[in-house]
Parts: structure tokens; C-alpha cells; sequence
């Protein structure tokens, strides 16, 4: 067990064997390399990713097939290799949740998924190059 520092929760106490790995960070966030996965609010499917590196930098995820049942995806070769995934049950699929101040307007990076193999707690973000999905998918959508 391990305290982490967090700007959402303060100080924090996880274990340090479920810290994920993601080579190279995520898109933009190459400093950090090492998150866990934390509430984020109570009763709610979105989870906090925390950097355990960097207090400030957290993202809220949700699971892709709660936003859309339809979501599928292909992963390379390369990723599936990197990952060391040998099938879809391996994997734990996340998208990055933006809240604006109006949370009915909140949207998911339905693009850039974040894929993480579940046993060795590894990941790494992949771009969709498939456009039926963007990076400001809406959640609710307008009705």
C-alpha cells in the first residue's frame, strides 16, 4: 500500500500493485506513465483515472459501451502485441469524459480510447482513425 496525493481527494491510500502502466503517457501527458483507477462519484459509472505522479492530473473515464452499445473497434497488431493481449477479454476499454459546465453537455473522446490489459496492468491510448467516432461524442444527446 502506498499514499498518493490528489487534487480531487487529497491523500489517497491504494495499492501500488494495481498501478497501471501507460508507456509514454497519454496524448499530450507524456510526463505521467502511472494511474490508478479511483471513484469518482458515488453511484455514477465514471471512474477517476489518477495520475499517482502528478496530483493535479486526473481523467474521468467511463466504460464506451455505456455511451454507445454500438462502439467496436479493431486493435492493431502492434497495439495487441504492446499490450500483450491475446483476446478481447483481456482488455478493459476507457474513454476520456470532458464535463463543461453544463453536465448535460458533457462528451466523450469516443477516438482516442484508452485500452488496458486487465492481468498485467498495462495500456496505452489508441486513435481511431474510423469516423463514425470523434473526440467530442455527447453523451446525452439533445432531444
Amino acid at each position: 500500500m502506498m499514499i498518493i496525493e490528489t487534487a480531487r481527494h487529497g491523500d489517497v491510500e491504494i495499492d501500488k500493485e494495481k498501478t497501471i502502466q501507460i508507456n509514454g503517457g497519454l496524448i499530450g501527458f507524456g510526463q505521467a506513465e502511472k494511474f490508478v483507477f479511483l471513484p469518482f462519484m458515488e453511484g455514477t459509472e465514471f471512474e477517476l483515472f489518477q495520475s499517482i505522479e502528478h496530483k493535479d492530473l486526473g481523467f474521468i473515464m467511463v466504460d464506451p459501451f455505456l455511451v454507445s452499445e454500438e462502439y467496436e473497434f479493431e486493435l492493431s497488431d502492434a497495439d495487441q502485441e504492446e499490450l500483450r493481449a491475446e483476446k478481447k477479454e483481456d482488455l478493459i476499454i476507457r474513454v476520456i469524459v470532458t464535463i463543461p459546465d453544463e453536465p448535460r453537455l458533457m462528451t466523450a473522446n469516443m477516438q482516442g480510447p484508452i485500452v488496458i490489459h486487465k492481468g498485467k496492468l498495462i495500456g496505452k491510448q489508441v486513435i481511431l482513425h474510423d469516423m463514425r467516432y470523434d473526440t467530442k461524442h455527447r453523451i446525452f444527446p439533445d432531444e
